[in-house]
């Protein structure tokens, strides 16, 4: 019963995510290539490109474009699992180049999140030092990433779906997190992760990095 209801679920939303993708098609020729091309993506990244109100659907405004791109391609192919993204990806609309690269420098070009989904906020100075070891090097003390290099911004993303994928990436998430990487990740304490996960969320807000726990910012 339960594999009846989550195939329904799929088929409803591939049904719901191709109207889109065909509606996008036949939009007016005046509306952006971009645009035109995320109309299938609102159904669950929202029309300004926020995410999910929970933050279990991650922010795409504001990402590196290139990152964007391949992560596309990832999700074409296989390679990258999630079952709303590979329906999206597979539509013939998205087989372009072209077009991929279009709608990445859309999404890429959109403000970004003001008020992402964050954390408890109760050990960020942890978050903070894990941060600086472990991601600084390659996302930036910024967290916006590098274009040249594919690497995501992860600023102001959303804190359940950093939580997810910290738990993917130390999972080797299929060997597409980089070795360093995913090493670090493994080593780490649930309680790590979240904190890490909840300072990343807070990186570009005004928000004060302050443990709101113990003076010392100490995990428990």
């Amino acid at each position: 019963m339960q594999f009846a209801c989550q195939r329904l679920r799929t088929q409803l939303l591939s049904a719901a995510l191709t109207v889109g993708v065909v509606g996008a098609l036949h939009a007016a020729p005046s509306t952006s290539a971009g645009s035109r091309l995320y109309a299938p993506c609102v159904v669950c990244h929202q029309p300004n490109g926020w995410g999910s109100p929970d933050g279990t659907v991650p922010n795409l405004a504001g990402q590196q474009d290139r990152y964007l791109e391949r992560q596309m391609s990832l999700f074409r192919s296989g390679a990258r699992v999630d079952t709303a993204m590979q329906i999206v990806a597979a539509h013939p609309a998205f087989g372009n180049l072209d077009d991929m690269v279009s709608l990445a420098r859309y999404l890429s070009e959109l403000d970004t999140n003001p008020k992402p989904v964050m954390g408890p906020g109760e050990h960020l100075r942890v978050g903070q030092e894990l941060y600086t070891h472990i991601c600084a090097a390659c996302h930036g003390a910024d967290g916006r990433g590098e274009r040249a290099n594919r690497v995501p911004r992860i600023a102001g993303q959303h804190y359940p779906y950093l939580r997810r994928q910290i738990e993917a990436a130390a999972s080797l998430h299929k060997d597409l997190a980089p070795p360093e990487m995913t090493s670090a990740l493994r080593g780490m304490r649930p309680q790590e992760k979240e904190a890490l996960a909840d300072y990343i969320s807070r990186l570009g807000h005004t928000d004060a990095l302050l443990d709101t726990n113990r003076p010392d910012g100490a995990v428990k």
